[in-house]
């Protein structure tokens, strides 16, 4: 926990999250454990949890609420998911391109040949206002209205932002050469 504390700037988010994690760390672990079948993948899932929190401790509002443990609960099972894919080894299908070989969009490019660390290192140069929006919708596999709910935004505000995390996406990737 000091490791993820260290993290942190702010003395009052360093208060929240080990509140956060004393309260929600066997709730998350159990969670996990009921996908993942294992204790060790269990405490992985939960250990990654909680990184991902640090840097979205501006979005925690009462660390007793519903809202936060419904928040924690759909990182840990997103988290979880991410794990099984990770051990699982079956081989990837070839998706075939769309529209009779048109110029596909860089973005669904780079998701179709699964090149996830790639994405993730262009979704962490994004402004934080647009990276959140799009950890939140497509990471954490949030709804834009729960977006919207934990960000005090309108839907409407969430869908624009993702719109154009999107297009800035597309745009790095297409820079770095993160599509081929």
């Amino acid at each position: 926990m000091i490791l993820f504390l260290a993290l942190m700037d702010k003395e009052e988010d360093k208060e929240k999250f080990v509140r956060l994690y004393e309260k929600y760390r066997y709730f998350l672990w159990y969670l996990a454990n009921e996908r993942l079948h294992d204790a060790g993948l269990a405490e992985d899932a939960v250990q990654e949890t909680f990184l991902a929190l640090t840097r979205h401790m501006g979005n925690i509002g009462d660390v007793d609420s519903t809202a936060t443990r419904n928040f924690l609960a759909t990182i840990v099972k997103s988290k979880a998911v991410d794990i099984l894919r990770k051990h699982r080894e079956e081989p990837v299908e070839e998706i075939p391109e769309e529209n009779g070989g048109e110029k596909r969009d860089v973005l669904d490019d780079c998701i179709c040949r699964e090149s996830y660390e790639t994405l993730l290192q262009a979704v962490s140069q994004l402004d934080e206002i647009y990276r959140v929006v799009f950890e939140f919708r497509y990471l954490y596999e949030l709804s834009e209205k729960e977006t919207a709910d934990i960000l005090g935004v309108t839907p409407k505000t969430v869908n624009v932002r993702i719109f154009r995390a999107r297009k800035k996406l597309q745009k790095i990737l297409a820079e770095t050469g993160g599509a081929r």
